[in-house]
C-alpha cells in the first residue's frame, strides 16, 4: 500500500545517495533512504547527495547589487601620518603612511 497524501504539503520528497549518513533536525538519514523535508532544512553542502523526487520550483535568488566603496584619508592625531579608511571605518593599511602614499593607495583601490 502506498501513501497518496503528504503529511505536510510544503515538504519535498528526497532520496539520499552516496555513502555515509546525514543528520537533519535530529533524524539520521541513511544512504538510499527516502525522506520528506523542506528545501531550507537541507544544508547547501548536502544538496548534491540529496536528490529531490518531487518536482518543485526553486525560489529565485535575490539579485545582489555591488555598492561602490569609498575610501577616505584619516589623519593620525596631529602628525603627518595618515590611514586609509573604508566606508565602514575599517583601516586598510597596516602601518601609517604619508599623505602622498595614502592617496596613491586610494587610486589603486
Amino acid at each position: 500500500m502506498e501513501r497518496t497524501k503528504k503529511a505536510n504539503p510544503d515538504t519535498i520528497r528526497w532520496v539520499k545517495q552516496g555513502g555515509g549518513s546525514l543528520r537533519i533536525k535530529g533524524r539520521i538519514i541513511k544512504p538510499g533512504q527516502r525522506f520528506d523535508a523542506r528545501l531550507e532544512d537541507i544544508p547547501e553542502a548536502f544538496r548534491d547527495v540529496c536528490i529531490p523526487l518531487d518536482k518543485f520550483v526553486p525560489e529565485p535568488e535575490e539579485n545582489l547589487v555591488a555598492v561602490g566603496t569609498e575610501y577616505k584619508l584619516k589623519q593620525r592625531g596631529t602628525s603627518t601620518w595618515y590611514d586609509v579608511v573604508d566606508g565602514n571605518g575599517k583601516v586598510l593599511n597596516e602601518k601609517a603612511m604619508r599623505r602622498t602614499e595614502a592617496l596613491e593607495l586610494i587610486k589603486v583601490l
